[in-house]
């Protein structure tokens, strides 16, 4: 690779590029009615880089604590315009983890905006430290405007941006772990994994300028940092933004009067906008994924019933920049089918994602439909944990990330996700799926919802025992008792009668996942309590 095509790999650069390209194409828009084309936000994000350099001098990181708005947009395009790393703040994490991140990057500044400020204050104190992004705007002279027109016009791209010397492994960002097993880790991600997996995705989601994304995710989440903020600005189609993913009617009227084309969402996400929207409200449509979790198949079935277009079910980690699978609609190619998606497994993965399926302990690699641990290769890997380098050393071996995932592939090639390796536990010499039972139990009551999470309590005499935790909606703990009766379930895979608890909701995180750290400490705390 020679200099000049190392520097292209460079997310600003690539952006540059793209308004150019598409200067009065609609590039963002928010339902707050702020709508800018391509050359509108290159020179909007000009203005405020200019401002933030000046700001900012001598620190290495920025962090934005912003919704996913046009403002979060610009700003994420605006701090590596300036050669600095933005660090999206995850704004529904506790406080304790919302501190370390602010810690870990040492940093100094944090871009906010005042109404949003207000609006978390009481769950997310604004740093002292904080900016406000509309009193940064509001200092802008009409000189400065003009002056950025003209640069955005006619200056080479490579005198827009301060980053010389930049090679694709530089830092792009730092998106700290959700902390769903345990604390956030700060993810070092470089423009070339972002990039490598935007072009990987776009190969088979194939997206291009004619598509209009409704993008709902956080730009803290791995999936909104790469697909709803940046796979849009240098692919060039149009991202319409709402800050609030589970605001079903909002969102189904951004898709409705926008006719957009595509939706990233969670399963989650997805039951909220079955409960608010109209059945025509995703007549525009052509593309639905989801990750974060499991998509359940009596979920998608009753979507595409509802609405006429079938979620496909993705999958991905944070430390592959995050997208390692996607199932895709099945094609028609010179009269043959191909077939690009199966029940119950998470797709194929995107092209130049290698991944394999190895023994726990031995590492032995195993065939086709053999159950093990999920092992993935690629340029999406990310460049580390910042300041861990042992804990690296312990996911990263020979290129090869661990996802700490349990998984078959089949000889087609599809993913099959079977449990975390964590949500399986090792009772009387035997390792027991939390996941089997939880499906089983989900099955028998027909549900579609999440209403009950199997996990695992500390036990002297086995090392584990299995722990029900179910929400009200469930009702009488007898049904669920009565379906691990009549399963065919070993006998080891039963829970004892009194480890089924009611809780009054399922804890989650920002990102729509389930907190399995919460969960699991709640379930230790209810079994010692009937001690």
């Amino acid at each position: 690779m020679n200099t000049n095509e190392q520097t292209d790999r460079y997310l600003p650069l690539q952006f540059i590029k793209t308004a150019r390209n598409n200067f009065k194409k609609p590039a963002i828009a928010d339902t707050t009615g702020k709508d800018l084309t391509f050359g509108k936000a290159l020179i909007a994000s000009i203005l405020l880089g200019n401002e933030l350099k000046r700001m900012t001098e001598g620190e290495e990181m920025i962090g934005v604590l912003l919704p996913s708005t046009v403002g979060g947009a610009l700003t994420n395009i605006a701090i590596p315009l300036i050669g600095k790393v933005a660090v999206n703040l995850n704004f529904t994490a506790s406080a304790d983890a919302f501190n370390s991140s602010i810690e870990q990057c040492n940093l100094k500044t944090v871009i906010t905006a005042r109404p949003f400020a207000e609006k978390i204050a009481a769950k997310c104190p604004v740093p002292e430290n904080a900016v406000f992004i509309e009193d940064i705007l509001e200092g802008i002279s009409s000189g400065a405007k003009i002056k950025a027109l003209l640069k955005a016009l006619l200056l080479p791209a490579s005198m827009l941006y301060s980053a010389k010397g930049t090679t694709p492994d530089d830092l792009a960002t730092i998106i700290f772990s959700s902390g769903s097993t345990g604390d956030p880790k700060g993810i070092m991600l470089s423009h070339q994994n972002i990039l490598s997996n935007i072009e990987s995705f776009q190969k088979v989601l194939n997206f291009d300028g004619n598509d209009r994304l409704c993008a709902v995710l956080p730009f803290f989440h791995s999936f909104g940092f790469t697909a709803t903020l940046w796979a849009p600005l240098v692919t060039g189609f149009q991202a319409c933004y709402h800050p609030n993913p589970i605001e079903g009617a909002a969102v189904a009227q951004l898709v409705r009067e926008r006719k957009l084309t595509m939706l990233f969402a969670t399963p989650t996400f997805l039951l909220t906008y079955m409960a608010k929207a109209k059945e025509d409200d995703f007549r525009s449509l052509r593309l639905i994924v989801t990750g974060a979790e499991k998509l359940k198949k009596k979920l998608a079935d009753k979507f595409e019933a509802r609405f006429g277009i079938r979620p496909m079910e993705g999958y991905g980690a944070t430390e592959c920049s995050p997208v390692i699978a996607t199932n895709v609609a099945d094609s028609v190619v010179g009269g043959v089918v191909k077939v690009g998606c199966k029940d119950g497994s998470v797709g194929r993965p995107v092209p130049g994602v290698a991944v394999k399926v190895v023994h726990p302990e031995t590492r032995e690699q195993l065939g086709e439909n053999e159950e093990g641990l999920l092992l993935v290769k690629g340029p999406n890997v990310m460049r580390g944990y910042l300041g861990q380098p042992e804990k690296t050393a312990k996911v990263i071996q020979d290129g090869w990330y661990t996802t700490g995932d349990i998984a078959r592939v089949d000889p087609d090639g599809f993913i099959f996700l079977l449990d975390r390796l964590m949500r399986y536990s090792k009772i009387g010499g035997e390792m027991v799926p939390h996941l089997a039972l939880e499906e089983e139990l989900l099955q028998g009551l027909g549900a579609v919802n999440q209403i009950l999470f199997v996990t695992a309590a500390p036990d002297e005499r086995k090392g584990e025992q299995l722990v029900v935790l179910f929400t009200p909606e469930v009702g009488d703990p007898e049904k669920l008792h009565a379906i691990v009766k009549e399963s065919s379930l070993p006998n080891l895979w039963h829970p004892r009668k009194d480890n089924f608890f009611q809780i009054e909701e399922m804890p989650a995180l920002g990102s729509g996942k389930l907190d399995l750290k919460q969960l699991k400490v709640m379930a230790t705390e209810l079994v010692e309590a009937k001690a």
